[in-house]
């Protein structure tokens, strides 16, 4: 390596430039990945058979969906809610003022804390339902063992009551039988002295159900579900429907579809679309912004591999050949194939190695400066986890290391095929310098 230090100089400074360059897109799209499909498991509930219906509101000639409605107009809600029930492919069906995966783009964080201890928070994502509607049964949650069964917390509990997910209560509690336990909801008042925290109110644990996260990307399923005494004239146009097990949703959909406004009218209110879960949620999926950013940093992050495998392969692809004269003599003597292929494998991968570590000193550099790998906010995480995403070192050291291994990949991809194609001449070929 030593005697070809010029050439291997130019490849040392391409893998080191594209490690500082590369190292804050692999961070955002490992860290999603995490959070996405190797964080705290969900606790997925039962999609195949749920969907989603939005109201609309006729006015004259023109139907308007989610428009404000008038207490009078509520009852064609509940008149079109009923029909809904009674149709016999249907077990539940319920008003929402908000569920799981309704809009990613619009979810409000909150910080808990325990109600006497302000210093030990979490935050948490709120969702909003209505009382006295089976929310929790049609959404498809599950309580917990020692806590009131879903039915319950979809009908009545305390004026103050929250429904937390079973991560809260243990993160908080360090157990999930925690039902009339006490939650201080908090803020940060920011003032000259510094950030002090402030009770914004007291709630009491009604109920915990399994755990379920707001957002795919979110890292732990942090939910707190929060009453709203009755459906309001103001936002009155969601359902959600659940079908019998034996129920196909797509089919169900595709039969209502066509005759909704027709079929599903009273007064002016309608049902003016409908369609499953699992369409729903997926265009919300590739609506949000976290999704649409992970395409964008995914682009470049290619093109970068792509200039890698371009440059490297070529940088070889000469080198090598330059080489052949030292590949004939190690022939000659007997050096099989593939001790010499693995000798040039084995040579960018040390090279990759010092590259990288040197691209991820320099990196480490801007990191420590600018304290971003422990900013918990940077990566939608509100603070609040304790993983290694969050700490320092742990992140510093996993990240690099991926990197490592995704320019490990690609270098030994550019090696191959020019060192395996000089490999197979013959030892007198090399010699002459011909191919």
């Amino acid at each position: 390596m030593w005697a070809h230090r010029k050439q291997n100089g130019w490849i040392f400074a391409e893998i080191a430039i594209i490690t500082v360059l590369g190292w804050f897109m692999v961070d955002y799209l490992v860290v999603n990945a995490y959070g996405t499909y190797f964080c705290t498991p969900a606790g997925e509930f039962e999609k195949d058979h749920l969907c989603v219906g939005q109201f609309g509101v006729l006015r004259g000639e023109q139907e308007s969906e989610g428009q404000g409605i008038t207490e009078e107009d509520m009852e064609g809600l509940y008149v079109l809610k009923q029909k809904l029930q009674d149709l016999p492919e249907v077990q539940s069906v319920c008003l929402a003022f908000n569920y799981i995966g309704a809009d990613l783009r619009l979810y409000t964080w909150r910080t808990f804390s325990l109600a006497d201890d302000t210093t030990k928070t979490i935050g948490v994502a709120t969702q909003w339902y209505y009382q006295n509607e089976c929310y929790f049964e049609t959404q498809g949650l599950r309580a917990v063992e020692g806590s009131p069964d879903v039915e319950t917390l979809s009908r009545e509990i305390p004026q103050d009551g929250v429904v937390i997910t079973r991560s809260i209560a243990m993160m908080l509690f360090g157990t999930d039988h925690v039902v009339g336990k006490r939650l201080a909801m908090v803020d940060y008042a920011v003032s000259p002295e510094g950030r002090d925290i402030e009770v914004v109110g007291y709630h009491t644990i009604a109920g915990v159900v399994e755990d379920v996260k707001s957002d795919p990307n979110e890292r732990y399923p942090y939910v707190v579900f929060m009453p709203q005494p009755s459906p309001s004239p103001r936002i009155d146009s969601k359902l959600l429907l659940r079908l019998k097990p034996d129920v196909d949703a797509e089919e169900f959909v595709k039969r209502l579809s066509p005759t909704l406004t027709k079929e599903f009218r009273a007064g002016i209110s309608v049902l003016g679309s409908l369609e499953t879960y699992g369409h729903h949620f997926q265009k919300q999926v590739e609506s949000d912004e976290t999704y649409m950013l992970n395409q964008l940093v995914a682009v470049p992050l290619v093109l970068f591999a792509i200039n890698v495998v371009l440059g490297t392969f070529g940088t070889y692809w000469l080198q090598i050949r330059k080489r052949r004269e030292d590949i004939g003599i190690m022939r000659a003597f007997g050096a099989s194939r593939s001790r010499i292929f693995w000798t040039f494998l084995a040579e960018g991968a040390i090279l990759t190695a010092l590259a990288t570590f040197v691209g991820n000193f320099i990196w480490f550099q801007f990191a420590a400066s600018w304290d971003i790998l422990s900013n918990g906010m940077t990566y939608g995480a509100s603070g609040r986890e304790t993983d290694w995403v969050t700490q320092f070192w742990p992140h510093l050291l996993i990240v690099s290391f991926v990197v490592f291994l995704l320019i490990l990949g690609v270098v030994s991809l550019a090696i191959a095929l020019p060192a395996w194609n000089v490999c197979r001449m013959r030892p007198v070929e090399a010699l002459k310098g011909k191919r």
